[in-house]
């Protein structure tokens, strides 16, 4: 049991302090927990085994920061440095105003700027890309002095100036239609550049050589660059500044290498940061998610600064959320529900799943070190161990993260002496960069292995979490009042399979990987936490599952062999009840997550769509690579695409492989619900009565199925190409005449 053992108030904040029993935290709480909400009050809960729990750190209880009460005025000074990565590849697919915008978000946090490092990995080299960061500084000079003079919220500019000013005063008014027209400027630049594929020869040359051009014609070939395009002068005291740190970073790229996918680029800029600024915490995010809380640093420094145990925090998972979603979620890619039901309830054991990206890292974790023991409980050991148990000394530390002497002492402070070194400048260490970014310094190292992010899936962000939680680390997930994120989802059919088949084959991966959760070598994992990842990775399979029950109707519909009970059959109540239960279960889930009736119905609609398309190829893909066959590729899903060429929210097709296993699903349905309908207008009345249940399961796949039927009959982006058709009409009559004999 809880027991208040006193109460006091500190700046205005009251704090319930008690004791509690461990074996009896999760009834306690809910009553304690309620008079702490009524009154706002931040509660304190000392416990012998536990530790201290902070402002609701019980993992059983949401989450709440105080930024403004915690880390403003003069506690501001104590607040650790950030590293904030931001990946892109390509200035066409993810288009170059996007990470344009989230920079500029970037630029402009609440957060002392001498203590941001904003590095943008371009992982296709792009001069265009290169180009516009230097135009987006340029207008950064005056956004961010805007930003915080009228104190904006949406510091991204394409959000803000996506509405109505927010005041009338003609001062503001005055200097908010500047401020547009410089952006406008800057939109119609990097338009241009993309327009024309060329930028101006100065901007990317350096002694007169241009630094962009590459000795091959191939995108996927190229030496690394690394720019500092600009440099924060607070640091040394030399001058005032407003922009923080901006770098930009493109890895070498050479033939018959694996580079790795995101994971590679990651790790490089873990690595570059590292010698740069050596931030004890790395915020990542995809180019196209922009920050919109300035203060979501502060608030995520409530959770790792107020920790009872380092070990309670090891990362910290915003949720995505995405802007310009059409009312009921069309495509039913918004991924709600995990959002709001699955990560919260991850809270209540070791913590979410890494996401890939609106995720603060602590760099300790990602650098494969278990956490710090309590101190009273090992003050006397003075070894300090790494990855596999080994001991910190600096020859384990230099084989794990390679030759690079400065490397070595910047991964030795954060990893032996819990701090972080702090370099001088980052332009003095360019030299070591560009060494440490190129493709041969990862050999005979332990990055990708057991330090940085993981190698081996093409969902980095799921098997890096694995590896940090199987150290013993736990995560959070918190969801602030104003959010702190926000990012463009795919906007048609053919990207929304690319992007969930990618995350299919990752999670097999995993699954067949020596991370894979089902063999218990994490000892530092808990069982539910376990169970947790074992769920998530085994989910694709249950795609032959699926497959099976789609057609197993249709098949009953042909051969006249039934399944299910007869409608009159007492057990035909127990069939109705179990689909009842499921789907209703699903639908109060999703009303319960602020969800309408509709959007539930969107969102079982794309399940099936993906599962039986994306997941069915994605276990192709990786039995071939299990056979030596292919290799796994990662493709980009475009970000900001052209919805003008179809309907805004309707289904589009291509003539992707990837469609023809729904498509030969619909018309074998379709076939046996013609086939049954026209004997039983015929007069055979009984086989209404003894394949009721199939007849309807057979109708219920089309209905989930309505944009293929759709497709079947409309024509360009909106229709089925032909070629589709054929395929999956031959698969069809195939799978019918062998059912016949």
């Amino acid at each position: 049991m809880v027991g208040i053992v006193g109460v006091t108030e500190i700046k205005g904040v009251t704090y319930v302090i008690g004791a509690t029993d461990i074996n009896d935290v999760g009834s306690s709480w809910e009553t304690i927990g309620g008079k702490v909400e009524e009154g706002k009050a931040k509660l304190v809960v000392v416990d012998a085994e536990v530790g201290v729990r902070v402002g609701g750190m019980d993992r059983g209880m949401p989450y709440t920061s105080y930024p403004d009460e915690s880390y403003s005025g003069e506690s501001a000074s104590k607040l650790p440095p950030v590293d904030i990565i931001i990946t892109t590849t390509d200035p066409f697919r993810e288009p170059a105003i996007l990470t344009a915008n989230t920079v500029l978000s970037v630029l402009a946090l609440d957060y002392p700027v001498e203590k941001i490092a904003c590095y943008v990995s371009d992982d296709g080299r792009s001069p265009i890309t290169f180009y516009s960061l230097l135009e987006t500084l340029e207008f950064a000079k005056k956004w961010v002095p805007f930003c915080r003079k009228f104190n904006i919220e949406s510091r991204a500019p394409f959000m803000y100036f996506s509405k109505k000013p927010p005041s009338s005063d003609p001062s503001f008014l005055q200097e908010w239609e500047c401020m547009k027209c410089e952006y406008e400027r800057l939109k119609r630049r990097i338009a241009e550049a993309l327009e024309t594929e060329h930028v101006p020869l100065d901007s990317v040359s350096e002694n007169g050589v241009n630094c962009f051009e590459s000795e091959s014609s191939e995108i996927r070939i190229h030496s690394s660059i690394v720019k500092v395009i600009h440099e924060n002068k607070v640091v040394d005291g030399s001058e005032d500044d407003d922009l923080p740190h901006l770098i930009y970073v493109a890895r070498e790229k050479i033939p018959k290498v694996n580079h790795h996918y995101k994971a590679g680029a990651m790790n490089v800029m873990a690595r570059v940061s590292g010698l740069m600024t050596n931030a004890p915490f790395i915020l990542n995010l995809d180019c196209d998610m922009h920050i919109c809380n300035p203060k979501v640093i502060q608030h995520a420094m409530c959770f790792y600064l107020d920790c009872p145990s380092e070990r309670e925090c090891g990362f910290i998972q915003f949720p995505q959320l995405f802007y310009g979603v059409l009312d009921d979620d069309p495509l039913g890619n918004q991924h709600k529900t995990f959002f709001t039901t699955l990560a919260k309830g991850m809270n209540g054991i070791q913590g979410p799943v890494y996401g890939g990206t609106c995720c603060f890292h602590r760099r300790k974790g990602l650098y494969g070190v278990p956490p710090s023991p309590p101190a009273d409980k090992y003050r006397s050991k003075e070894k300090i161990l790494g990855f596999n148990g080994k001991e910190l000394q600096d020859e384990f530390i230099r084989s794990a993260f390679g030759e690079s002497s400065a490397l070595v002492a910047s991964a030795h402070a954060i990893m032996r002496d819990n701090g972080w070194h702090k370099p001088s400048s980052p332009s003095l260490v360019i030299e070591e960069s560009l060494m440490v970014s190129n493709c041969s310094y990862e050999a005979n190292t332990a990055w990708g292995k057991e330090v940085g992010w993981m190698y081996g899936s093409t969902v980095e962000d799921v098997m890096t979490g694995l590896k940090v939680h199987s150290l013993g680390w736990h995560s959070i997930y918190y969801t602030p009042e104003q959010p702190a994120f926000m990012g463009c989802a795919p906007g048609n059919g053919p990207d929304i399979l690319v992007q969930n088949k990618r995350w299919a084959a990752g999670l097999l991966e995993i699954l067949m990987s020596k991370l894979c959760p089902l063999l218990g070598k994490q000892r530092q994992l808990m069982l539910r936490q376990r169970m947790l990842y074992a769920y998530f990775t085994v989910s694709p399979i249950t795609s032959v599952a699926v497959l099976c029950y789609a057609i197993l109707p249709a098949f009953s519909l042909l051969t006249g062999k039934s399944f299910l009970p007869k409608i009159q059959d007492p057990a035909f109540i127990t069939a109705a009840g179990l689909f009842i239960s499921v789907h209703g279960y699903g639908h109060y889930e999703h009303l319960t997550s602020g969800c309408s009736a509709r959007e539930w119905w969107n969102s079982l609609r794309t399940w099936l769509i993906t599962i039986l398309s994306a997941s069915l190829f994605a276990i192709f893909d990786v039995v071939m690579k299990l056979m030596g066959l292919s290799e796994t590729v990662f493709v980009v899903t475009p970000k900001g695409g052209d919805e003008e060429e179809a309907s805004v929210g309707d289904f589009t097709f291509d003539s992707s492989p990837l469609f023809i296993p729904p498509t030969t699903v619909i018309l074998i349905n379709l076939a046996a619900i013609i086939q049954r309908t026209s004997q039983i207008v015929g007069g055979h009345s009984e086989l209404k009565d003894n394949l009721f249940g199939e007849y309807f399961c057979s109708v219920w796949v089309l209905i989930n199925l309505r944009p293929f039927l759709k497709g079947l009959v409309r024509k360009g982006k909106l229709g089925l190409p032909w070629s589709i058709v054929i395929k999956s009409g031959a698969l069809a009559l195939f799978v019918c005449r062998t059912w016949a004999y």
